[in-house]
């Protein structure tokens, strides 16, 4: 943090040092008791998103939203040159100067879906170089988005009616509050003041600017159309307010950058506390003020006293000077006779002089200061022009525009400020003209420089190229058309000894001839197409053995030795259609060999009952080839005898699952489908056979001995209590349990028991015998 440059309800911004990039950016942090607010921070986020999305010259550019355990903020461009403000009451052509790029930012703004609602002199900033920056963006909203509850509106003097009233943002309220801005710089005043109501907002219009002198009539209809309540009545958006600033500013002539008070016409709205002054053109009158009193030294006191006694002596003897001339010498020295005059007065009338007139200081002030800017507005202008070459393609504009330049610059050394100011206005125009016509002078010298190397004339597109670069410095078809020209006899020379070569005969002394030339010159078309035709006869040979080889291992069927010729012809002549065409046939005999192959594995898999195989290559087939009918087929016939297959080998290879009544339930359900298959081949018949003798003997129930020692109660889980005893036998349907004794006293006891059909087992002793 460097300093603090304004504060607000949200927060406040501060100047601060960025140390990654090496410069002084603006951070506007929020208020603390906002740190916590969702909304606000997420406020803050979203006028960080709107201003990355809008990139434009004239709207301030951020870099992003920074979170720290104490703060929140914002860091954008540090603008240092001020905001509007300070602009009120200026001349429409500065108005126009600064105003201008800000309507063009609103317009890029709308036409990204955003809309400001906050258009005012305070929101638009000046770099140091006067450059404008649209800022704040914390209200702005996107097209026809309905504003929060608690968000803010804007300004009383700049939102418009609709705004007010709470509606869907739309461009007109940013063509409401663009019309209030001009209003407010070229008055002095925003619409409306002092006394802005809402009632007034929404019923009264302000006082027109068509009434000020220093206002143009168009523009003054301008804004008064952009204030209209309704926004039918105001222009239909940005784009058009451009349009018609720029006509009006092309109709206004030159005038003061800053204008003296009296030089300000403004709508008859008193403020209350500015007061213009009263004479028009009165000259600055300068006021003395007694310098600070400050303690001096005896040095200094005793040279003081020393001057001031010489002062006083001086004085005296001026005096006595004056007494001798007037008293003593009249009487030493009598008057001499005066001679007889030839005409009486009456005779000889007195010359006659026209009564001075007073010169207007503060007329020739602004004269002259008019005169500095207009010089300056063209100095950097013309000095462009001239590093331009100006002096050889400018012609008589160019002629004029030097002559009332040095006429201007002659005039203002004599202080005569009015005609050098109209000498320097008059070169604008011209220099609008010359500029227009450099890009009609560029390209023309760019065709002509192509022209003259495709005729092979190399000192013409040297002094073509060399203009257009003086225009355009940059210019990539220029450099590389002055590179060309320095190459170009030596390249013609190169492709005519190359041509020669090739009709002899020798293609291998030709190619190389050719590629030296484009080596110099890659552009050269003669060059290139010399090279193409005898590569072409070079190549031919080569080509058409390896295609007849690949021709000849297809036929064959030998595809990996056909695919290697065409290869082959592929790398001598790139991008061939015959070879593209003789690797489709390959890729689709390999494919219809594939697919035969295939379905013949699958038919032997479904004829082994191994359906899950089988599914797997008819599956295949149909990735290979969806039209194929026997591999679709084949899908449908082996994917529910593959689904069944598993679901019965899981029974059998897990039987255990058999003893939960639920899963005997499924398992009966299998095998109903199982049984509906026919015919059933022998190894769907024996899955069969085995399930139904798994399902018959997992419902015998089978007999199971338990021992006690008739003092240890016992239990089985999903049986019941069986008591206490020594000896008894139950009768278990198959599946697992868990046998429980417990004793006062004692530690129970668990047993897990597992119950298979037909199978016998050993007695159960349940006993509790370790004591607590």
């Amino acid at each position: 943090m460097v300093r603090a440059l304004g504060s607000g309800g949200s927060g406040s911004v501060w100047l601060a040092q960025d140390k990654e990039l090496g410069r002084f950016v603006a951070v506007k942090v929020l208020a603390d008791e906002l740190m916590q607010d969702v909304a606000a921070v997420t406020a803050l986020q979203r006028e960080c998103d709107r201003l990355k999305a809008l990139e434009h010259p004239n709207i301030i550019q951020v870099d992003g939203v920074h979170r720290s355990a104490r703060h929140t903020w914002i860091a954008m461009e540090y603008v240092s040159g001020g905001d509007l403000t300070s602009w009120r009451g200026r001349g429409a052509t500065e108005v126009l100067r600064v105003t201008l790029p800000i309507a063009e930012a609103l317009a890029h703004a709308h036409r990204a879906g955003v809309v400001h609602r906050d258009v005012k002199p305070a929101n638009v900033l000046l770099t140091s170089d006067g450059v404008p920056k649209l800022t704040d963006f914390g209200i702005a909203l996107a097209l026809n988005e309905l504003p929060a509850a608690r968000a803010g509106r804007g300004s009383l003097f700049t939102m418009s009616p609709q705004q007010l009233d709470g509606a869907a943002a739309a461009a007109s309220d940013d063509v409401y509050g663009f019309g209030a801005l001009l209003y407010e710089l070229l008055s002095g005043y925003p619409p409306l003041y002092p006394n802005a109501t809402p009632e007034s907002i929404r019923n009264e219009r302000p006082r027109s600017l068509t009434e000020a002198a220093s206002v143009p009539a168009p523009l003054a209809q301008l804004i008064d159309r952009c204030l209209e309540k309704s926004p039918a009545d105001r222009p239909p958006g940005m784009d058009t307010i451009v349009r018609e600033l720029t006509a009006a500013m092309a109709g206004i002539p030159a005038v003061n950058i800053i204008q003296t008070p009296a030089a300000v016409s403004r709508p008859a709205v008193a403020p209350p506390s500015i007061r213009p002054p009263v004479a028009q053109g009165e000259p600055l009158r300068s006021e003395w003020k007694r310098p600070a009193v400050t303690a001096r030294s005896d040095d200094e006191l005793r040279r003081q006293g020393f001057r001031r006694g010489l002062g006083v002596a001086v004085a005296i003897l001026a005096v006595i000077g004056i007494g001798f001339v007037f008293f003593a010498l009249p009487r030493w020295f009598p008057e001499a006779p005066k001679a007889k005059p030839a005409q009486t007065a009456k005779e000889v009338e007195a010359p006659k002089t026209e009564p001075r007139k007073e010169t207007d200081f503060a007329a020739l002030a602004r004269a002259k200061q008019e005169a500095e800017e207009q010089r300056t507005a063209i100095e950097g202008r013309f000095e462009k022009l001239r590093a331009r070459a100006v002096d050889l393609w400018g012609g008589a504009e160019f002629k004029q525009a030097s002559d009332e330049l040095a006429a201007g610059d002659r005039d203002f050394a004599a202080r005569e400020y009015v005609t050098a100011r109209d000498h320097f206005k008059a070169i604008a125009p011209l220099i609008d003209v010359l500029e227009k016509r450099a890009t009609e002078v560029l390209a023309h010298q760019l065709a002509a420089g192509n022209k003259a190397i495709a005729e092979g004339r190399s000192a013409d597109a040297k002094t073509a190229f060399e203009l257009a670069l003086k225009l355009d410095a940059g210019n990539a078809v220029a450099t590389r058309g002055l590179k060309r020209s320095a190459t170009l006899d030596e390249v013609l020379a190169l492709v005519a000894t190359g041509e020669r070569l090739e009709k002899e005969g020798n293609i291998t002394a030709a190619a190389e001839t050719f590629r030296k030339a484009l080596a110099l010159d890659a552009d050269t078309a003669r060059a290139s197409d010399g090279l193409a035709r005898v590569d072409a006869r070079v190549s031919s040979d080569a080509f058409a053995s390896s295609m007849a080889r690949g021709f000849d291992a297809l036929t064959a069927r030998r595809y990996g030795e056909a695919r290697s010729a065409f290869d082959a012809a592929a790398r001598v002549r790139p991008g061939s259609p015959e070879v593209a065409q003789a690797l489709r046939q390959i890729e689709q005999e390999e494919r219809t060999r594939s697919i035969s192959a295939k379905l013949e594995v699958a038919s032997a898999f479904e004829s082994k009952e191994r359906w899950a195989e089988a599914l797997k290559e008819y599956r295949d087939v149909v990735q290979l080839d969806s039209t194929v009918a026997a591999a679709s087929e084949g899908v449908s016939r082996t994917a529910p005898r593959a689904q069944l297959n598993e679901e019965l080998d899981l029974y059998l290879t897990q039987p255990e699952r058999l003893f939960s009544a639920p899963v005997r339930s499924a398992a009966r359900q299998t095998l109903g489908q199982a049984k509906q298959v026919a015919p059933a081949g022998p190894v769907l018949q024996k899955q069969i056979a085995t399930l139904s003798d798994w399902l018959a003997r997992a419902d015998v129930p089978v007999q199971v001995a338990l021992r006690s020692d008739n003092l240890t109660q016992i239990t089985i889980h999903r049986i019941g209590a069986l008591g206490s005893f020594e000896q008894r036998s139950v009768e278990l349907p198959p599946g697992n349990y868990t046998v429980v004794g417990t004793r006062p006293g004692y530690r129970d006891v668990r047993r897990e028991i597992h119950v298979v059909p037909g199978t016998a087992l050993q007695p159960v002793v349940v006993r509790c015998e370790e004591k607590i």
